[in-house]
């Protein structure tokens, strides 16, 4: 046998190889899926519910709040924003901060003018300046 016929012989040899070898990545030919079907052939079951949705349901259910002598429902979401601002209202400084927060991040602060100035009154302006101080105090 010459060594051309060997080398001829050695390649065949190593695609056999490559077709039945098993190890990492390579499961058993026997065992490997079969074209046109899945790994997975149930697939994901209907109306399962990521994270997020989850969380957007949870927020977004009603429940039952108390406003003087009436009841009413509203969101979750909404619930605990009308709770952030009763206690900011009621003196808490880490509410009042978390409620000025909100209002800034909405644009709820910002003038309508072009000039993005904020026209507060020397009364408003004196109670922002207490709430930061204290602010940084607590910190």
């Amino acid at each position: 046998m010459s060594a051309k016929e060997r080398g001829v012989d050695k390649s065949r040899r190593s695609a056999d190889l490559r077709d039945s070898a098993a190890g990492y990545g390579r499961p058993p030919v026997a065992s490997r899926f079969k074209p046109g079907k899945s790994g997975n052939p149930k697939g994901r079951p209907k109306g399962a519910k990521n994270l997020k949705t989850l969380i957007r349901e949870a927020m977004i259910a009603s429940i039952p709040i108390q406003e003087g002598e009436k009841t009413r429902r509203v969101t979750r979401l909404e619930g605990v924003v009308l709770r952030q601002i009763q206690s900011a209202l009621r003196g808490n400084d880490k509410s009042a901060m978390a409620v000025l927060k909100m209002a800034l991040q909405l644009g709820f602060l910002q003038d309508s003018s072009e000039s993005g100035e904020i026209n507060l009154s020397s009364e408003d302006e004196r109670i922002l300046d207490e709430l930061l101080i204290r602010s940084r105090n607590d910190k």
